[in-house]
């Protein structure tokens, strides 16, 4: 949809800010299920590839010895799981005691870490961790509901979007890991919600801080620079020119630097990380279906060198690409069915990894469900919502965040759980619709009637994909539902 919204007389009015009582008490509704968890699991270490990365590099900037991984001591304590793992001998003697410099990660996430470390030391570290992360996660709820305010969502309905993020169940789980998640939803979302107020007040101040808040954001998963280019085009209809130059310049400030580094110690222009080329190498690989598969991932880990591992990782992949183009085009629309597809796959993990032990089959099917049934039904509303919604510059923005999203993932590699950060953005859509449920219906839709053949299109387009996902899925999950399903360690 273009991007030329009404003048302000012709927008409608700011709903009134939510009062205090309602924000602390949806705060309180994420929080307590998060906290719980994370104080259930308080002890649990960590065990996947991605989480000893982050805390490899949240230690080496806590010790203040730099953005290194792989430190010697490190190596030590998981020379065995590498080994079966990754089917390599990696001697600590062979590695600095201090690590490897590294450009492979964004650095916005082991920050926090560090921080974390430097106030509770290196003992608590992960219990603390996880306390700090069921805050942030449980303050998406209040945000949601002030960006469906700055949206000009009606109250009711922004109220019923921060209950369903509170209550979110793949959203609870995020906390008890190391994941850069549980900081990039947050800053995604809170500098949206300023980027919004940008548009509307065009204070410099607002608008500086909006920029500096997505660019720690793109810090801390990259893929974000794409919404911060779109966002900067918004806010030049919104706002002017000088506006977009200052809210780029602040998001600037904080990626030139970042990207010098790493281009230094490269030795070659580099950008926030140089993860590119392994996504590409995973998400077109023979072997591959387009998304995340383990045993692919695992090829490039022999090579230690961020450099060498980018180019050999790059030219494979174009390699495949080049070997059979028909194949490379076939797996967009897979990659699209799998960033709309459920959100299953830590329930499959962890399940047949024996962390809950045993569960009857009943009560794990109303697990499925749980995790299921809410996005399909934030997926399914939204679009009516979308289409029918008075404020276009508030629709345009959350449009141009699927767009990016969209053309981050599905030209290189996609899985359900990328889409996570976009449910606080279509949930306020979704709930008017809930709340208003005869505007499904063509005769009572208060949009054209272009409007709603297009939307009926992209339901048509979710339920073709989510019935691709489902078939995808029941081999799998009918193993697990099996007895001994909780015995059967599945990749992640």
């Amino acid at each position: 949809m273009p991007i030329s919204p009404p003048t302000p007389a012709e927008r409608p009015p700011l709903p009134p800010r939510p009062a205090a009582g309602r924000l602390a008490g949806v705060f309180l509704l994420a929080w307590i299920p998060r906290l719980a968890l994370a104080l259930v699991f308080l002890g649990l270490p960590i065990g996947l590839d991605d989480m000893y990365q982050y805390d490899m590099l949240g230690l080496s900037l806590a010790r203040g010895d730099g953005y290194r991984w792989y430190q010697r001591d490190y190596v030590r304590q998981l020379q065995s799981y590498i080994r079966l793992n990754y089917e390599i001998d990696l001697p600590p003697e062979s590695v600095p005691e201090q690590g490897f410099l590294t450009v492979y990660r964004p650095p916005g996430y082991p920050v926090m870490l560090a921080v974390i470390y430097r106030l509770v030391g290196e003992a608590d570290r992960l219990a603390a961790t996880r306390l700090v992360q069921s805050v942030l996660g449980a303050l998406l709820a209040p945000l949601t509901i002030l960006l469906a305010r700055r949206l000009r969502i009606a109250p009711r309905a922004g109220l019923w979007a921060g209950i369903v993020v509170a209550l979110y169940p793949i959203l609870w789980m995020y906390p008890i890991g190391l994941g850069s998640e549980n900081l990039f939803f947050l800053l995604t979302l809170g500098g949206a919600i300023l980027l919004l107020t940008a548009g509307d007040d065009r204070r410099p101040a607002t608008t500086i801080t909006a920029g500096a808040v997505l660019g720690a954001a793109a810090l801390t998963r990259s893929i974000l620079s794409v919404f911060l280019l779109l966002g900067g085009l918004w806010l030049t209809q919104r706002a002017g020119w000088r506006r977009s130059l200052l809210f780029g310049l602040a998001g600037a400030a904080l990626i030139v630097p970042w990207a010098a580094r790493n281009s230094l110690v490269i030795g070659r222009p580099m950008f926030i990380e140089n993860a590119m080329g392994f996504n590409l190498f995973v998400g077109y690989h023979p072997q591959g279906d387009g998304g995340f598969v383990a045993q692919v991932a695992l090829i490039p880990t022999r090579f230690m060198d961020d450099g060498e591992r980018d180019r050999w990782t790059t030219e494979q992949a174009i390699g495949f690409i080049q070997q059979d183009p028909g194949r490379a085009l076939a797996l967009l629309p897979r990659r699209l069915a799998y960033l709309a597809g459920f959100e299953t796959r830590e329930l499959i993990f962890f399940y047949s990894s024996n962390l809950f032990g045993p569960i009857p089959v009943p009560l794990l099917l109303i697990v499925y469900l749980l995790l299921v049934l809410p996005w399909v039904a934030v997926a399914a509303g939204a679009p009516f919502g979308l289409a029918s919604a008075p404020d276009r510059p508030g629709r345009d923005l959350t449009l141009l965040l699927v767009a990016a999203t969209l053309l981050a993932y599905v030209p290189v590699m996609a899985e359900p759980r990328f889409h996570l950060p976009l449910v606080p953005f279509l949930a306020p859509y979704a709930a008017t619709v809930w709340l208003r449920p005869a505007s499904l219906l063509p005769s009572r839709f208060p949009g054209s009637r272009r409007a709603y053949t297009l939307v009926v299109a992209a339901g048509l387009i979710l339920i073709a994909l989510w019935s691709w996902e489902f078939a995808r899925q029941a081999p799998k999950l009918i193993s697990v539902l099996s007895p001994g399903g909780n015995l059967l360690r599945l990749d992640y």
